[in-house]
């Protein structure tokens, strides 16, 4: 039996005390407002998929399929009618390869997707969205983005732009450091 891993106690799972008290412990000089910041990131980018999952439920798509979707969908809007590569769809949607094979398979075996053999380079596949993907993905962007919309409207139009920028600046500073390293 494998031994379960260790997880840094939550945030919430504490009183602030405690868990600002723990930081210390492990390590003297970290910042506490930077390991909350942290904390709480992931926990919000958890919620989100939670919701968004369970929303996208009643149509039968999971998040991951849903924006593989969504991909394709915004791909060809920008006008290439050609579809895309696994190995492109797999590189934006920062999943494996082998990720992307099994929902590709899937979404074709439900007839939201075709695999066809590329034009120009017969050993590579093309992945477009058939007309039943692009129908249900077009008649799905308004429920979901509406529902998107409810998972911030308790902000006031200020605050979701200073969050935003805010977000903005820190995956620019992430970006930048995953470059240098």
């Amino acid at each position: 039996m494998r031994p379960l891993k260790q997880r840094l106690p939550h945030p919430d799972d504490l009183d602030i005390d405690q868990y600002l008290k723990f930081i210390h412990q492990v390590s003297a000089d970290a910042d506490p407002m930077s390991i909350l910041l942290f904390g709480y990131m992931l926990k919000t980018d958890h919620q989100l998929i939670q919701a968004v999952e369970k929303h996208l439920s009643a149509t039968g798509l999971s998040w991951a399929k849903f924006r593989f979707l969504l991909e394709l969908f915004r791909h060809e809007n920008a006008g290439n009618a050609e579809g895309m590569q696994p190995s492109t769809l797999s590189a934006r949607q920062d999943i494996s390869r082998n990720t992307a094979s099994a929902l590709i398979a899937s979404l074709e075996h439900d007839g939201l997707v075709s695999r066809t053999l590329h034009g120009a380079d017969r050993r590579k596949f093309v992945i477009r969205l058939t007309p039943v993907g692009r129908k249900m993905i077009r008649s799905k962007l308004d429920s979901e983005f509406k529902f998107v919309m409810t998972c911030f409207d308790f902000l006031s139009v200020a605050e979701r732009q200073t969050l935003l920028d805010i977000l903005k600046k820190l995956s620019q500073n992430l970006s930048k450091k995953e470059k240098t390293s």
